[in-house]
């Protein structure tokens, strides 16, 4: 229920509906008793739904969230002693709050589950803000790929091995693009790439806004091969790409740049560096193309 994109409004009306009516009828009609035990089975059901929730969404912080349902389970099982309880004694009347051992433990239970679900909600909550704060730090504001400093991060400190491959692409003619379409047009050029690039990017792949129009994608677990076709692949899909401007649509292409790694001999920087110059190549050599790194 409370996984989904959007609350189903009509759902739980009915189920609070439903719920209501299934507790106060009795109580209206006086069987207190079978109202109160209506009502703590309804929330052993409902807190028990509640802990459902939350373990199917368990992947978000497994320790914290976990935590969470299985407090909420436990909650929930505690109001079935309760009703059991006002059933094996029998009348549907009651002259007193129902009270002993069941209602007790009930009590008991409850302010350790409330208490703990309250504390580990806290921390769920701050995870998700280091979390978020994490991610927009990593994250370039335009395009949603990571940026120069993450991709950075992830690579710049292990040299680059025969599986990698580095693959550099920088917009042509990307300041005529702005000069005549303006900078909103050039902006969407730059979105529209990074949204190619998630298209035809492998599983595994890492994809960053290097700067300006540039972008780099790192491929592990592949060969030059495999390398070339994803790059053809952004290349053609974003030549592909009507573009719109204050004179209508336009297209726009890239060069890309492609080198693999030397066997774990090379350091992240000069992998790129040959990249780029290859990079170079593509762009000197009527851009619109993918050129590969010399060995």
């Amino acid at each position: 229920l409370f996984t989904e994109r959007s609350l189903p409004r009509a759902r739980v009306a009915a189920v609070a509906i439903v719920s209501a009516l299934a507790i106060s009828v009795p109580f209206l009609i006086g069987f207190d008793a079978l109202g109160a035990m209506i009502g703590n089975l309804v929330n052993a059901t409902l807190l028990a739904s509640t802990a459902w929730q939350f373990w199917r969404g368990r992947a978000e912080a497994r320790l914290w969230v976990s935590g969470i349902a299985g407090l909420y389970l436990l909650t929930a099982l505690s109001f079935i002693p309760c009703a059991i309880m006002i059933y094996v004694k029998g009348p549907l009347v009651l002259d007193a709050p129902p009270s002993g051992w069941a209602e007790d433990l009930n009590s008991i239970v409850g302010l350790i589950g409330l208490t703990g679900i309250g504390a580990l909600s806290l921390a769920l909550n701050q995870a998700r803000v280091a979390r978020q704060h994490r991610e927009e730090a990593n994250t370039d504001p335009l395009t949603g790929l990571l940026n120069r400093r993450a991709i950075f991060e992830r690579f710049g400190a292990v040299p680059a091995g025969a599986d990698t491959a580095a693959l550099i692409f920088d917009l042509d003619h990307f300041k005529a693009i702005n000069d005549k379409h303006g900078h909103a047009a050039g902006d969407e050029a730059l979105r529209r790439f990074a949204h190619v690039v998630r298209q035809f990017e492998p599983n595994g792949a890492a994809a960053a806004r290097i700067g300006g129009e540039e972008f780099l994608l790192v491929l592990t677990g592949t060969d030059l091969k495999q390398a070339l076709a994803v790059a053809e692949s952004i290349r053609s899909g974003f030549a592909h790409e009507i573009l719109q401007g204050p004179q209508g649509g336009f297209r726009a292409t890239v060069s890309a740049g492609l080198a693999m790694g030397a066997g774990g001999v090379d350091s992240f920087d000069n992998f790129l560096r040959r990249a780029d110059d290859a990079l170079y190549a593509a762009k000197h050599g009527g851009r619109n193309r993918v050129a590969t790194a010399r060995e």
